[in-house]
């Protein structure tokens, strides 16, 4: 059962970060992701959540403009990014892939000065502002008291705050973050989402992330789009897109919601 309430409240939000208008992507005649029209709220921390293989991703890499779509187009801010200068999209969106390299032999502060590159370049100078926005991107992610160990020495939810802190550098307007807490412990995934909610909130950031664990969606994101075979099935804000009948439709099986005893958010669990 299609929620389609939930979906046309969803695609006429005040504020836009990201809009897509008929974006689809095939590979080899298999489409992975169906025509979509999607709005993602500006300032909001937004969820990607559904099955291995719905589409999450690769919607997500279309956002970054890591790959292009079959059909259709995406918008930031009202333009579209198919036509916006390679260093003005850097400057605007911030991207984290699933798999991040070990960054060998750098310094966590020299991995952080990276997110500065859109700003200089691979030959220009690296001023004074690329030095401040990197130390404030130490504090601001709270791995500055480490700052000058070797990144290939941190824990990995160490390792993750300091990918985060890179992309705090860039200066952007927008986090896009694949599965950021995919290969941590629960107390690390925790300490990860709750920074880029405050992130979020505090900087006014858009963020588009995907996440498998529906209730850590309902926990830190503002809104949820649930995809399902490359189709979006339900969109809304934690409290009306967590009932059973929603869930059934996402992931195929008998669950139902209760209110977590302390945080009052709804937390679903398979019956």
């Amino acid at each position: 059962m299609m929620h389609t309430t939930l979906l046309k409240t969803d695609t006429e939000p005040a504020q836009t970060a990201f809009s897509t208008h008929g974006v689809s992507f095939s590979v080899e005649g298999r489409m992975l992701v169906h025509p979509l029209d999607v709005a993602f709220r500006a300032g909001e921390m937004s969820a990607l959540v559904g099955h291995n293989g719905s589409g999450k991703s690769t919607l997500l890499k279309m956002l970054a403009r890591q790959i292009k779509p079959t059909a259709g187009t995406v918008r930031f801010d009202g333009s579209d990014i198919a036509a916006m200068p390679a260093r003005a999209f850097a400057r605007s969106i911030a991207y984290l892939p699933q798999d991040t390299s070990a960054a060998s032999g750098m310094t966590v502060r020299e991995l952080v000065a990276c997110g500065r590159y859109p700003w200089h370049g691979a030959l220009g100078r690296f001023s004074e502002t690329d030095r401040e926005k990197t130390e404030e991107a130490l504090k601001l992610t709270h791995v500055d008291s480490f700052a000058d160990r070797m990144v290939d020495t941190l824990s990995g939810g160490e390792r993750q705050r300091v990918w985060i802190a890179m992309l705090v550098a860039q200066d952007s307007r927008c986090l896009l973050l694949d599965e950021p807490t995919s290969a941590l412990d629960i107390a690390h995934q925790i300490d990860v989402l709750s920074l880029i909610r405050q992130l979020s909130h505090s900087k006014g950031l858009s963020v588009v992330i995907v996440l498998h664990d529906i209730n850590m969606a309902a926990r830190f994101c503002d809104h949820i789009h649930a995809l399902k075979a490359g189709r979006l099935i339900a969109a809304g804000d934690p409290q009306s897109l967590l009932n059973a009948d929603t869930l059934k439709d996402i992931y195929g099986i008998d669950m139902d919601v209760t209110e977590h005893p302390v945080l009052k958010t709804p937390l679903a669990y398979v019956v």
